[in-house]
């Protein structure tokens, strides 16, 4: 689960690739309020929700594999 203030990579076309920012909140209107690192600076800047993907900088713990009985 990404949290407020989590370190993100951001996927958006019309950023570069590989942007890195903070996310601060998910809106109820259909976006994403970040943070956007940027030549040492940080900017911030609302992202629609359809255009872009978050991914947590920080990999989730890995899980023991279940067996599923067939």
């Amino acid at each position: 689960m990404i949290e407020p203030a989590s370190k993100i990579l951001i996927f958006n076309p019309n950023l570069p690739k590989n942007q890195k920012g903070r996310l601060i909140r998910i809106a109820s209107e259909g976006f994403y309020e970040v943070t956007i690192e940027n030549q040492g600076r940080n900017y911030t800047a609302l992202l629609p929700i359809g255009d872009t993907m978050i991914l947590s900088v920080s990999p989730e713990e890995e899980m023991s594999s279940i067996e599923v009985e067939r």
